[in-house]
């Protein structure tokens, strides 16, 4: 076998090989975080971020990514239980259940993927800052060993971040007003 027949052979035999290892190297708890600071007390914000048929739609461009998506609600209108469930040809259907809610705190929400294992658990955070509040949100998961999703996990921040960025602003704007 000649040499130029091996190297053929063998290259992408090593590069398979390679991708492979660095998957299973590859850390596979991925997070996102962003904060801003609304010129308002926790519990002002909290209506805005409990209630996802009236809240979120308000404030989160996740719910303007598919101009199609179907919204199905169930349980508490907002709050601790307060759930919805979406069909989305483009992002895939799923649903969202909020699993602590504290109007000074902020809330704890689940995020489940149908048809994959994909799955995250998310915080939007209340602290306080000088007369306002800092909001910070925060989604996090584990992708266990599936190598696809450990790869896609290095890519969350750039993913997920700009969205988070312009959805606080978004919230801050609804309620503090335009921007000086």
């Amino acid at each position: 076998m000649n040499k130029f027949l091996k190297i053929v052979l063998i290259t992408p035999i090593a590069l398979a090989f390679l991708i492979i290892l660095i998957g299973f190297i590859l850390p596979s708890q991925w997070q996102v975080s962003r904060s801003i600071v609304i010129d308002k007390p926790p519990r002002a914000i909290y209506g805005y971020v409990s209630n996802f048929k009236m809240g979120w739609p308000q404030w989160s461009d996740f719910d303007y990514e598919d101009p199609n998506i179907q919204y199905s609600y169930s349980g508490p209108i907002q709050g601790l239980g307060a759930s919805r469930s979406w069909i989305s040809e483009k992002m895939g259907n799923g649903s969202q259940t909020i699993t602590a809610a504290d109007p000074a705190k902020g809330i704890t929400f689940e995020l489940k993927m149908e048809n994959t294992k994909f799955g995250l658990k998310g915080n939007i955070a209340f602290e306080p800052a000088g007369n306002g509040t800092k909001v910070t949100w925060t989604d996090s998961g584990d992708t266990g060993n599936n190598l696809f999703f450990k790869y896609m996990a290095t890519m969350m921040d750039k993913m997920m971040g700009a969205t988070f960025d312009r959805s606080l602003a978004k919230l801050k704007t609804r309620l503090d007003g335009p921007v000086k």
